[in-house]
C-alpha cells in the first residue's frame, strides 16, 4: 500500500463502496444522498442515478487544519433541500447512498428514518460514517463521528435489518495518521520529534488487534436492509 492511502482511508472507503455500488442489478434506481460532488456518480452508470443535496456549502468559515482551500462545487441536483424531508413519494429507490453525510446534518436519526422511508421494501442501504473527525465544512460540522453502538439503534429503530456495520482502521492507524498531519503542517521540528512514533505507530497498526480496533478507529462502512413492513414509528 502506497503512503497516500495509507494516510487517508477515503481510498479504502472508495474502494469499498464502488465494490457494493458493481453488486447492484442494472437499471434499478439508487439515491445519492448528501452527494456533494458526486464522486460516485461514474461507478452508477449502470444505475438510474438520482443525487440530493441541500447545496449551500461554499467554503469553510473556520480556518483548521482540515478546512478546504477551494471552492465547493456540486454536481447536478434532482433534488435540492434537507434531506431529512426530501420530496420523493415513499419506497421510490431500490438502493440509498450515504457517504460521509450524518456528521454534516443536524437530526442524523431523521435522516436515517427519511431514507428508510424513501426505500423500496428489502431495498439496501449503503452507509458510511466518521468514528471520529476533526472539523471539515464549517459551518456545517455537527458531529464529530458516531458509534457502532448508536448506527445500529437509529438502523433498527427505523426499520433496517441485516445490519451489518465493518470498523476501518485502529488505535494505532488513527495516531500515525495525526502524526503524519502534524509533521506535514508543522514541519522539521515536529518531523524530529514526531518520526519516531510515527513510525512505532506505522508497524503496530499493521496487524491491530480487536482491542485495538474497538478503541479506536476512523469509521465504519455499513450496509442495511429495509424491512419488508416498513419502518418502525
Amino acid at each position: 500500500m502506497t503512503l497516500k492511502r495509507l494516510l487517508d482511508n477515503k481510498y479504502q472507503r472508495n474502494d469499498w463502496i464502488e465494490e457494493q455500488l458493481n453488486l447492484l442489478q442494472a437499471n434499478t434506481a439508487i439515491l445519492d444522498a448528501g452527494c456533494g460532488r458526486q464522486p460516485y456518480r461514474h461507478a452508477c452508470k449502470h444505475l438510474n442515478y438520482f443525487a440530493q443535496d441541500f447545496g449551500r456549502y461554499e467554503k469553510d468559515e473556520k480556518d483548521s487544519l482540515t478546512a478546504g482551500k477551494d471552492a465547493y462545487v456540486y454536481g447536478k441536483l434532482d433534488y435540492t433541500g434537507n434531506i431529512w424531508e426530501i420530496d420523493e413519494k415513499d419506497a421510490f429507490f431500490d438502493t440509498i447512498l450515504c457517504t460521509e453525510v450524518l456528521e454534516h446534518i443536524p437530526y442524523p436519526s431523521r435522516a436515517v428514518k427519511e431514507l428508510s422511508r424513501l426505500l423500496k421494501p428489502g431495498g439496501t442501504l449503503i452507509l458510511t460514517v466518521p468514528s471520529n473527525s476533526l472539523r471539515h465544512m464549517d459551518p456545517y460540522f455537527y458531529f464529530a463521528g458516531f458509534s457502532d453502538r448508536y448506527l445500529s439503534s437509529i438502523l433498527k429503530k427505523h426499520g433496517f435489518q441485516d445490519v451489518v456495520i465493518a470498523p476501518v482502521g485502529s488505535y494505532h492507524a488513527w495516531l500515525m495518521v495525526e502524526e503524519a498531519r502534524s509533521i506535514r503542517s508543522e514541519g522539521i521540528l515536529a518531523l524530529m520529534a514526531l518520526l519516531p512514533a510515527f513510525l512505532y505507530h506505522y508497524l503496530r497498526q499493521r496487524h491491530p488487534s480487536q482491542k485495538e480496533v474497538n478503541t479506536l478507529c476512523f469509521g465504519y462502512h455499513i450496509t442495511a436492509a429495509k424491512k419488508d413492513k416498513g419502518p418502525i414509528k
